[in-house]
């Protein structure tokens, strides 16, 4: 379900601080078992972490009730949208997530660099993680004032290169339109499952009711475990005449 992104850093802040990690299971379709999470909530929880769509199954989790259950747990909520920016309108308000975090290679942008949203409360209460130039208001060597949120989580030359590639894939991304986008998506996932459907022996993993399409970059939305010997493999049928989003 988790991209490892969301899994090593709570392991290493875990043993760094002897908190203890916990894990949403899941039924055999790839969907959380939202009961189980809710019994896994306790006092004692301080954040649930979870991915918005997997990148391995597929599945769009229920992240607004996921939020809602942590809160109500007196926990906070981040969220990993790197698989679901590219692919859904996302609306962070809506979902009430206390951060919201996705990669910009995966909306076409460049690499190392990409968007982490957080409540301002929660920001503001935060110290800074880097200290250098650009992250302050007043420096002496007694005593340093922290620059205002956003400017005092960057310090030092920010990546400008970057967040000019970003934004101009943003943009991009907007002049398609992310229901188009969604839209044929959704066409070639379909085509393809019930292309692979057709092959003996073959199992699909991750049917999750609530998928979209896979990343641009990887099919592993409804990537198949195959168990039948290699001479029973056959061709898929010809791919149904599609155009593909473009610039206009």
């Amino acid at each position: 379900m988790e991209h490892h992104s969301n899994i090593v850093p709570w392991q290493m802040l875990c043993e760094a601080t002897g908190a203890t990690l916990r894990v949403i299971p899941m039924n055999d379709r790839g969907e959380l078992l939202m009961e189980e999470y809710r019994k896994l909530l306790n006092p004692r929880t301080r954040m649930v972490a979870v991915t918005h769509v997997s990148n391995a199954l597929g599945t769009i989790n229920p992240v607004r009730e996921i939020v809602q259950m942590a809160h109500q747990a007196g926990a906070l909520a981040l969220i990993d949208g790197a698989q679901a920016a590219p692919h859904m309108k996302v609306d962070v308000q809506a979902l009430d997530a206390d951060f919201y975090a996705f990669s910009g290679h995966k909306v076409f942008g460049p690499t190392g660099i990409g968007i982490l949203y957080g409540k301002s409360k929660l920001l503001n209460a935060m110290p800074p993680y880097q200290g250098g130039g650009d992250m302050i208001k007043v420096v002496t060597f007694e005593k340093t004032t922290y620059a205002d949120v956003p400017y005092k989580f960057e310090a030092g030359t920010p990546n400008i290169a970057g967040g000019i590639g970003l934004g101009a894939a943003l943009d991009y991304v907007n002049k398609l339109g992310i229901d188009r986008i969604a839209a044929y998506e959704h066409s070639l996932l379909d085509y393809g499952t019930q292309a692979l459907l057709r092959i003996p022996g073959l199992r699909l993993i991750g049917t999750a009711s609530q998928r979209p399409a896979s990343s641009p970059s990887s099919w592993r939305a409804f990537t198949p475990t195959i168990s039948v010997p290699c001479s029973t493999g056959r061709a898929l049928p010809s791919a149904p005449a599609t155009t593909a989003p473009s610039r206009s």
